[in-house]
């Protein structure tokens, strides 16, 4: 997956207040942060309740920023999940993390473009 990141979409979010932006966008990172620590722990216990609505909830908040494809691979996640099919499930929840590194770096570089 290409890293689709779309800001403006935060940005039109905030209307397009730098303070707001900053904040909402720190609040995205801090909310995928804990919906991947749940994941992880529901990866573990394989816990399909839980992926599903941690897919759910990650969609929602990647949609919010811009992040589409990211926002798609939560609803294939949720999908799988609701169904029951595990190994997709869990193959997808274990993809997550390393396809939000490089949003978190660009969200970063966005908020401080001289970093």
């Amino acid at each position: 997956m290409t890293l689709t990141l779309d800001l403006s979409v935060l940005e039109e979010l905030a209307s397009h207040d730098a303070a707001k932006v900053r904040r909402y966008a720190l609040l995205f990172i801090q909310s995928l942060e804990d919906v991947l620590a749940q994941i992880d722990g529901a990866v573990a216990s394989q816990d399909l309740a839980l992926l599903g609505d941690m897919g759910h909830r990650a969609k929602s908040t990647a949609l919010n920023i811009g992040a589409s494809a990211f926002a798609h691979e939560c609803l294939l996640l949720e999908q799988a999940a609701r169904s029951q099919d595990s190994a997709t499930s869990l193959a997808i929840a274990k993809s997550l993390r390393p396809l939000f590194v490089p949003i978190h770096a660009a969200i970063l570089r966005h908020l401080d473009p001289a970093a």
